[in-house]
C-alpha cells in the first residue's frame, strides 16, 4: 500500500510538526526545495501525497504543482497535492492554484486529526480526477460564551463574534519543540515573542479559566493575521502566547511588538454585556543580540522579560 507522503517546505518547525502528526500511520519523506521533490516525487513510486510551502527554493510550490499536473505520468498527474500556509498567504494565491489543479489547503498549525482525516480521503483511494476538489467544510464551532472582540484597532470597522478562520495555534510542547529546531543552527538570526494578558490569573477567576482562554485564543489569532507565513505562533504559559520569527531584527521585532500592545489594549472585549478591560506585556528574547543562545535558553530569556514586564505595571515591553 502507498504510504509515504513528500513533505516540501523551508520551515524545518512546519516539516517536524506534520512529521510528528503523520508519523503513526505514515512514512515521511521531507525535502527543503522543490527541485528535489520534483525528482523524488517521479523516482518514488509510493509517494501518495504532496504536502507543500509556497516559497521554495530552486522550483517554488506553484511551479512544482504545474510540473506535476502537465507531467506525462499519469500517476503524477493524479497526484493529492496540498499547500499549506498562513491564512492570508493561502488566499493571495487560492484562485491560481485551483486552476493549476491542487487538490486543497492546508493552514500553518493544522492538528493531527484534521491532517490523518484528509490522508484518510486520500489512502482508501486516491482521486482519479485531475482537476481539484472542493475543500472539506469546516467542522462545526464548538459551543462559546458571548464573546466580541472590536477589531477596529487592529484590522478596520466591524467586530467579529467567532473565532477567526486562522491557522491552529501550536501547543506549548509542540511551540517549543519547534523553537528548539528553528535554532539549532548555529549563526542563524532568530527571535521570540511573549505575549502575556496581565492580570490573567484575575481574569480567569473573575470570567472563569475557558473564557480567559478564549480570549488569550483570540488575541492571538489577531496576531496571528499579521505575521510573516514561515514564523510560527503557539501557547506559551498559562495566559500568554508566542512567536518565532527568522530574520528580524530586535529593534524589528520591538516595533512590531508595539504596534500589537497599541492595537490589542485598545479592544473592545465584552463578556455577558460587560466590559472586560485587558492590556498586554511582551518579553523578547533575540540571537546575536543576546548572544547565541540555543532555543530552550532563548524561550526562557523572553518568558522571563514578559512576566518582569507585567509586575513592572503591565502594558509593556522588555528586552533586557
Amino acid at each position: 500500500m502507498k504510504n509515504n507522503v513528500l513533505l516540501v517546505h523551508e520551515s524545518n518547525v512546519i516539516r517536524a510538526v506534520l512529521a510528528h502528526h503523520l508519523a503513526d500511520q505514515y512514512k515521511v519523506v521531507e525535502a527543503l526545495e522543490g527541485e528535489f521533490a520534483w525528482h523524488t516525487a517521479m523516482l518514488n513510486h509510493d509517494i501518495c501525497m504532496v504536502i507543500s510551502g509556497l516559497d521554495l527554493y530552486r522550483l517554488d510550490g506553484m511551479s512544482l504543482l504545474e510540473r506535476l499536473r502537465h507531467s506525462s505520468l499519469e500517476r503524477l498527474k493524479k497526484l493529492p497535492f496540498y499547500f499549506i500556509g498562513s491564512e492570508s498567504r493561502i488566499a493571495a494565491i487560492e484562485d491560481q492554484a485551483r486552476k493549476a489543479g491542487v487538490t486543497g489547503f492546508m493552514f500553518n498549525g493544522i492538528s493531527k486529526d484534521e491532517v490523518l482525516a484528509i490522508m484518510a480521503r486520500h489512502t482508501e483511494g486516491a482521486a482519479t480526477a485531475v482537476a481539484p476538489s472542493p475543500p472539506a467544510p469546516p467542522p462545526a464551532p464548538e459551543p462559546k460564551p458571548t464573546l466580541i472582540v472590536d477589531r477596529t484597532a487592529t484590522r478596520g470597522k466591524g467586530k467579529m463574534n467567532k473565532t477567526p478562520h486562522s491557522a491552529a495555534l501550536l501547543s506549548e510542547t509542540l511551540f517549543a519543540d519547534g523553537v528548539r529546531r528553528m535554532c539549532s543552527h548555529p549563526g542563524t538570526r532568530n527571535a521570540v515573542l511573549i505575549f502575556a494578558l496581565d492580570g490573567y490569573t484575575a481574569i480567569a477567576a473573575s470570567l472563569s479559566a475557558p473564557v480567559a482562554g478564549k480570549i488569550i485564543e483570540r488575541l492571538a489569532h489577531l496576531v496571528q493575521e499579521k505575521i510573516g507565513v514561515s514564523d510560527i505562533v503557539g501557547y506559551d504559559r498559562p495566559g500568554s502566547f508566542a512567536i518565532i520569527t527568522q530574520n528580524s531584527s530586535m529593534e524589528a521585532c520591538t516595533g512590531f511588538a508595539r504596534r500589537v500592545v497599541r492595537g490589542l489594549s485598545a479592544a473592545n472585549i465584552v463578556y455577558h454585556g460587560k466590559p472586560v478591560v485587558i492590556s498586554i506585556s511582551v518579553g523578547i528574547a533575540s540571537r546575536p543580540e543576546d548572544g547565541n543562545l540555543d532555543g530552550d535558553a532563548l524561550l526562557v530569556l523572553a518568558r522571563t522579560r514578559a512576566i518582569e514586564a507585567s509586575k513592572s505595571g503591565g502594558g509593556r515591553i522588555r528586552t533586557n
